[in-house]
């Protein structure tokens, strides 16, 4: 995607015209070039509309041009052009290539576009790389991505060099494919057979992808699938076209565990069928002999548990040696293939406990299945031969909770997290789980394109790897709009899964949160719609499958679980729009399953991908983490619309911004006397505070709850309190109103503290008072920062002090659940760059308090390198006495790596270890840190300091300073709160507050 280019589409100087070009290969060479030359034959005919012929031989008719595509170990055309222009710069290498334009040597052509590889995948490259930069996108077939029609191509002729790959191994585990992938499967292909992964291996070669674990789950229809022999030809098709197979983590040597289930030989036991499962490891080393391969070692239970052992390394110890010397016995040499022991779950925790796996085996770490890292490699560890992988979860089945709908990644993620493990040293093998693959085209073109180059896109340069996409599939008239749409719909899937997401995890009462999050997705799914209405007809297929349809569906989701919330809110209050809420909670969910019938039915499509978005993904338990078989909405929330509130409650009612009501719905009449609310139900009718340095405005809502027409007045006691409206009449269709309070500061008088009175009053005789705080204060002219809105104070830690083009911090835009993203140190593997300067947050400070509570909030990640963990220190004021300075904290509490232990003669695995597929009840993974299961849903680690005063309260108000500083690469600071006593509960915590004097805090 992001290659330099090799065509342009205006005529230059030297420039080879391409349309209508015959291609060269030389019949000898390997067969899958001979497949991606055909392939660019038929991508040239479609893009110009002239035929491009096949040449297999130079006794051809004189024409202008030629285009030779071959590698050098194979290709005899190549071979006798490089006589006078050496290949030496591909020689022995990995999969490169290269492009260059030349004279042709032979009479058949005057000049000739060369696609030379130093080995089948680099030609091949260099094929799909030219077919792609021509306009034909990796995903023309599985998202109906239209050609362009280009009459004219031009080769460039400059001599480039593409490759090698930043990482060897590089591909896909089609995993958790039941029941989208697998009913579209069966419907449009009858099985996992050769011509459904013909789909699979060329989507992967486009994409620069080498290396496949295939389809594997069990069941519907019986055993499952079996990739090596639900079609024999599947084996020989990968091998062919040039896509390495292996296995996944808990199917070791080339065999899946359906297979296994079919055979009837008995447990998947080690210590008591060890004799057949050895059988089982033979014959899938013998089968995947004459194919490339990657051998996976090791052994988990059957359905992907943890081994059923009494003694678990012991076990997986001779487990492996047996494996070796199949290898030997099959290959001739122990490191005869390559091998690959998936380090998943509790058997990192065995290899760290002692478990040794032979120096040749590649150790492949995996993240905690959504999307975090668990172990890097240390110094001494990267001079393994074998080298590292991971395995990394683009969708997951499993605890906490599942997330396989739609694509719920966010690419600042991906992006921080993967060039986090290729800078220490994780280059041999990347493999993601993606679930139906239809769903994960962004991320996973986002990882294939920093697998190939790992500089492609950094940190800072996500919003062009957007532009790119978008100009690739869409061509550059709507790239712009469309990139803004795909960037805002990643920025809000950082936020939180779609699976995860309750009616009560954005706050409907606070900050606006729920309503800012709503008001982001609408926007956005009216952007698109728009844009969709305008685009050419060939493109609306794309446009719905990559861009309309997961705003949409996004958007339904949220949609759908806010409007849950209010109506059980409103249901508490005995609003009368507590039924319109009730009804619209039953038309998103209509909606959402209409979208999906859409996508499996439409005009531009037909029936091409049915079944394919039918994963349902509402009705979810707290205490299982299984997917609903069916979609389940629950808890609606109805009022009786005839009937009248009681007179003491009376039919009009009043809510505040930051409060849902003390005791709402009820009332107890002998005590309440609510007209107007008094005693403890004040606080249910008091606004939040209004300062000069908080929210512009905040807000109170009038309702009705009753039959009766509510005609409404109002009244405040200072003409410098603004109020958007004064009276109104609710009724039939309009049964609430929003009623925005603001202060003119210029006219409020000088350090007024008072709570002023908003009388609320109807003609039938309701009326109630509303509680306004107000304070006017200022901070002193020379201050520059942070300034307490009203109890809190909220900090971008992007506005932080010593930032500069120069500084070891830098900022990442994209990552992160704000919009402002988040502050990290620049890597440093090695460990050895000096300690960094520290970030300093001017704060001002108008609360008296004994104790000041500082909130850091951090993007999600783990403890990867076990000899650094992630430290921070966080100080305030360190110089008076009213702090302290707090140590350097570990983020998660994570030991260095333990001595061995004396093997043991209870397994965990069979008494603790059942969190995996077997088990249904939700419970910590072993290995992972206490509060993990909420942080991974959260997206975000939350870390809370308490700083005393001594007693010194009034030392408190005024200017201070908090000060930052992480003392290891990894940690991503998004959000600062200093809470004097003001913070209300929320998702996300207060949104920033006022900076007085430039960008300082």
């Amino acid at each position: 995607m992001f290659d330099t280019q090799l065509v342009t589409f205006d005529a230059q100087p030297d420039v080879l015209e391409l349309q209508g070009l015959p291609i060269l290969f030389d019949p000898d060479d390997f067969e899958g070039i001979l497949i991606a030359a055909y392939n660019l034959a038929n991508d040239l005919e479609k893009v110009t509309g002239q035929h491009s012929p096949i040449w297999t031989d130079i006794e051809q008719p004189a024409t202008t041009g030629v285009i030779l595509v071959g590698s050098i170990q194979r290709s005899c055309f190549v071979q006798e052009v490089g006589s006078s222009n050496s290949w030496d710069q591909l020689s022995g290498t990995w999969e490169v290539f290269q492009t260059r334009v030349q004279t042709c040597p032979w009479p058949c052509a005057e000049r000739m576009l060369v696609l030379a590889g130093s080995d089948k995948r680099g030609t091949i490259y260099g094929c799909y790389t030219l077919a792609e930069q021509i306009g034909v996108s990796p995903w023309h077939y599985w998202a109906d991505v239209p050609l362009s029609p280009r009459p004219q191509i031009y080769a460039l002729s400059t001599n480039t060099t593409f490759g090698p790959p930043s990482v060897q191994y590089r591909g896909i585990f089609i995993n958790d494919e039941a029941p989208a992938l697998t009913d579209w499967v069966h419907e449009n292909f009858g099985a996992y057979n050769s011509k459904f992964y013909e789909k699979v291996f060329e989507l992967l070669l486009r994409l620069k992808a080498n290396f496949l674990w295939p389809a594997m789950w069990s069941g519907f229809p019986e055993p499952g699938s079996i990739f090596f022999t639900d079609d024999p030809e599947n084996q020989r098709l990968a091998d062919k076209m040039g896509i390495v197979i292996g296995t996944s983590h808990h199917e070791p040597m080339g065999c899946n565990m359906s297979e296994w289930r079919a055979s009837g030989k008995g447990e998947w036991v080690w210590e008591t069928n060890k004799s057949n499962v050895s059988d089982y490891f033979q014959a899938g080393a013998r089968r995947s002999r004459p194919y490339e391969s990657l051998l996976t070692l090791g052994m988990r239970g059957d359905s992907d548990v943890s081994i059923i052992s009494d003694d678990p390394k012991a076990t997986l110890k001779d487990v492996i040696e047996t494996q070796r010397k199949i290898i030997q016995d099959v290959y001739e040499e122990v490191d005869g293939v390559g091998q690959v022991m998936a380090l998943y779950k509790e058997v990192q925790e065995y290899y760290e406990q002692g478990l040794e796996v032979p120096e040749d085996v590649t150790l492949l770490f995996a993240d905690d299945n959504f999307g975090n890292i668990r172990r890097l490699p240390t110094q001494q560890e990267r001079t393994r031969s074998g080298g590292f992988g991971v395995y990394y979860h683009l969708e997951y089945v499993g605890t906490p909770r599942s997330y396989k709908w739609l694509n719920a990644n966010s690419a600042g993620k991906i992006q921080y997290q993967l060039r986090n493990a290729y800078d220490n040293g994780i280059q041999k093998l990347w493999v993601f789980n993606v679930g139906d693959i239809k769903p994960q085209e962004l991320p996973l073109s986002l990882a294939m394109s920093l697998a190939w180059d790992i500089e492609s896109v950094s940190g800072v340069t996500i919003p062009k790897f957007f532009d790119a996409c978008a100009t690739r599939e869409f061509g550059q008239e709507h790239a712009s709009e469309i990139s803004s749409l795909l960037q805002g719909h990643d920025r809000l899937m950082a936020l939180r899964r779609h699976e995860h997401i309750e009616p009560d995890t954005f706050s409907i009462v606070n900050y606006r949160e729920a309503e800012a999050i709503l008001q982001r997705h609408l926007d956005l799914d009216d952007h698109a719609s728009k844009l969709f209405e305008s685009v050419p007809s060939a493109w609306k297929a794309a446009f719905f499958q990559l861009v309309l349809h997961p705003i949409r569906a996004s958007r339904i989701n949220t949609e759908l679980r806010v409007t849950q919330a209010l109506n059980k809110l409103h249901g508490l209050q005995r609003r009368n729009s507590t039924n319109e809420l009730a009804h619209r909670c039953l038309a998103l969910f209509d909606e959402d399953w209409a979208l999906a019938e859409r996508y499996h039915d439409n005009e531009w499509t037909g029936k091409k991908w049915n079944h394919i978005m039918q994963q349902p993904h509402y009705g979810y338990y707290t205490d299982t983490w299984h997917a609903p078989s069916r979609d389940l909405m629950t808890g609606l929330s109805f009022v009786q619309r005839r009937q009248n509130s009681t007179r003491i409650a009376g039919q009009m009612g009043v809510m505040v911004e930051g409060h849902a009501g003390v005791r709402p719905g009820v009332i107890n009449e002998e005590s309440d006397r609510t007209h107007p609310s008094r005693g403890d139900l004040i606080k249910g009718l008091t606004l939040p505070t209004l300062t000069p340095y908080g929210p512009e405005n905040t807000f109170f809502e009038i309702f009705a709850r009753g039959t009766i027409d509510i005609e409404w007045q109002t009244q405040v006691p200072y003409d410098w309190i603004h109020i958007s409206r004064t009276e109104g009449l609710l009724g039939v269709g309009e049964e609430a109103h929003r009623i925005k309070v603001s202060i003119d500061w210029s006219q409020a008088p000088d350090n007024f503290n008072d709570t002023a009175m908003i009388i609320i009053s109807a003609r039938s005789g309701d009326f109630e008072n509303v509680h306004l705080p107000v304070i006017n204060r200022s901070v002193p002219s020379d201050f520059q920062g942070s300034v307490e809105a009203s109890g809190y104070i909220s900090i971008n830690p992007s506005a932080a002090t010593h930032l500069g083009p120069a500084s070891p911090w830098i900022h990442l835009p994209s990552i992160g659940r704000t919009l402002d993203g988040g502050i990290a140190l620049s890597p440093d593997p090695s460990n050895n760059s000096p300690p960094p300067p520290v970030l300093t947050y001017p704060l001002y400070i108008f609360t008296s308090t004994p104790t000041i509570k500082v909130i850091l909030y951090f993007t999600m990640c783990l403890d990867a390198r076990p000899l650094h963990p992630l430290a921070y220190n966080l100080s305030l004021d360190p110089t008076t006495t009213c702090t302290q300075q707090l140590p350097d904290i570990k983020l998660l509490n994570t030991p260095p790596l333990p001595p061995s232990p004396p093997s043991s003669s209870k397994s965990p695995a069979r008494e603790k270890d059942k969190e995996d597929s077997a088990e249904d009840t939700v419970s910590l993974p072993t290995g992972l840190p206490d509060g993990w299961m909420t942080a991974v849903q959260d997206n975000i680690w939350k870390r809370e300091h308490v700083f005393e005063n001594d007693g010194k309260e009034e030392e408190v108000v005024g200017p201070h300073a908090l000060v930052y500083r992480a003392m290891q690469p990894g940690l991503v600071l998004e959000k600062i709160v200093v809470d004097l006593g003001g913070v209300r509960e929320s998702y996300l915590g207060p949104p920033p507050t006022a900076v007085v004097g430039g960008r300082s805090g």
